[in-house]
């Protein structure tokens, strides 16, 4: 991939449905989530959605670039919105392998996640 130019507006993509998160869409921009190897990828998470708290297996850092909306984000095995960080676009992400985490959205938003794939939660 180090030889490929890539420039994309999001203007024409074509949105796929993320596996086992209804609702969740997203875009393999370099790479794929579902290989090995580097990937970038838009993911778009509409309003009033809660991921519940997962872990991700080495190598994925789970490492988010909010671009629009807020991503909450909390750490722990417990959904408590409580406990959660509003992060706004512009705002940086990341959570190593084997940490708990969980996430929410009340308007849609839309993340950037990048990192070694494949990109795999762990129960």
């Amino acid at each position: 991939m180090q030889d490929q130019v890539i420039i994309e507006t999001f203007q024409t993509v074509e949105w796929k449905d993320f596996p086992n998160a209804p609702g969740v869409q997203y875009v393999d921009v370099e790479g794929s989530i579902s290989s090995p190897g580097p990937f970038l990828a838009r993911v778009r998470f509409p309003g009033g959605i809660d991921t519940p708290p997962h872990t991700h297996k080495a190598p994925f850092i789970d490492r988010n670039t909010v671009i629009s909306g807020t991503l909450y984000v909390g750490i722990g095995d417990t959904f408590d919105k409580s406990e959660g960080i509003a992060v706004p676009p512009g705002g940086v992400v990341a959570i190593p392998p084997g940490v708990s985490h969980f996430a929410w959205s009340e308007e849609e938003t839309v993340v950037h996640v990048h990192g070694e794939g494949p990109w795999i939660a762990a129960a």
